[in-house]
Order: C-alpha cells, then sequence, then structure tokens
C-alpha cells in the first residue's frame, strides 16, 4: 500500500521536473525561453486560476471529477500494517512516470513549439489539487488514505486512522490482564 497523498505528490513533482527537463530542451533547440520575462506574472496567475478551479473542482462531489466520494468510500484496514508490505514503493520517486514525461517533453520541445514543453505543468496542477484534496478530507475526518495494490480492486482507497486506538481498559481502569 502506499499513501495516496504521497503518491499524488511524488507525481506531481515528477512532472514539474520532467517540464523543467523540456523547457531547457526547448530553450537549446529554440534558442529563447517558452515564455518572455514580461509574461512570466501572466503564466503565473492562470497557473493559480487554474489551480484553485482544479481543487475546487476535485474537492467536489460532481461524478467524473470529484474525489470526495471516492474518499468517503474508501475500506478500513484490517489485519495489516499499511504500507508494510516488502517491495512496496513506499515514498519513492515515481522513477519509470519521470523517465516516461521527460522523453515525451524532449520529444515535443524538439519538434513541436516552444511553449509545447509547459503543457504538463496542467496534469502537475491537477495532482497537486487532487493531493491537497486528500489531504484536507483526512485532517477533517482523522484518517489517513492508502492505495492498495491488489488483483480485486486495483488503485482501491483504504484508510486508517491518524493514531493508533487506545489500549482497552476494564471496568476498574486496570489494563487488561
Amino acid at each position: 500500500m502506499v499513501r495516496y497523498v504521497r503518491q499524488e505528490l511524488g507525481t506531481a513533482l515528477a512532472l514539474l521536473a520532467a517540464t523543467a527537463v523540456g523547457v531547457v530542451v526547448a530553450v537549446g533547440v529554440h534558442g529563447r525561453p517558452p515564455v518572455r520575462a514580461d509574461r512570466v506574472w501572466l503564466v503565473a496567475v492562470l497557473a493559480l486560476g487554474y489551480l484553485l478551479l482544479v481543487t475546487l473542482l476535485r474537492g467536489s462531489r460532481l461524478r467524473w471529477v470529484g474525489e470526495v466520494r471516492r474518499f468517503e468510500a474508501a475500506v478500513p484496514v484490517t489485519g495489516r500494517e499499511p504500507g508494510g508490505e516488502p517491495g512496496r514503493q513506499r515514498g519513492r520517486f515515481p522513477l519509470l512516470i519521470f523517465v516516461a514525461f521527460v522523453v515525451t517533453a524532449s520529444v515535443f520541445a524538439l519538434v513541436g513549439g516552444p511553449l509545447i514543453p509547459l503543457l504538463p505543468l496542467l496534469p502537475t496542477l491537477d495532482w497537486l489539487a487532487k493531493a491537497a484534496v486528500a489531504a484536507h478530507w483526512e485532517r477533517g475526518h482523522g484518517r489517513l488514505l492508502w492505495r492498495e495494490h491488489d488483483r480485486h480492486g486495483p488503485q482501491r482507497l483504504s484508510y486508517t486512522p491518524f493514531t493508533a486506538p487506545a489500549p482497552t481498559r476494564t471496568a476498574t481502569g486496570a489494563p487488561p490482564a
């Protein structure tokens, strides 16, 4: 199992790094940056506006874009320690995604215009929005979301409480024997 928020942030970081590589390739090929220095603020404002819109949509209960229904449908983790399975990618950088997007961004920078390498910013902002919505939901519900990888439900969500349950006490307050 992998922490949902950690996986979304790792994927967003991989896409952001791939975007940076694509921009470097575009500058090397075309001889100029994708955005003029006096227009960087406009790109930043558009990106923040898009991030706000996507975060609001992801935080809704809308059928195809909202994530809240999926979080509420998560099942509790029982019988095993989350993230404790050997060989799982708990907290690791998604290298395969990074390589795939670096290759794609580099090819688009070579054959396309200089603005093309900035296109991976859109899914990057979407993954950041999903991570932010999940972190907000976790905090509000006192649960940690985990993504399970099994044959019965790939990408199925499960949850654990923030803290371990308190030890059981008897009626007199003494721990059980």
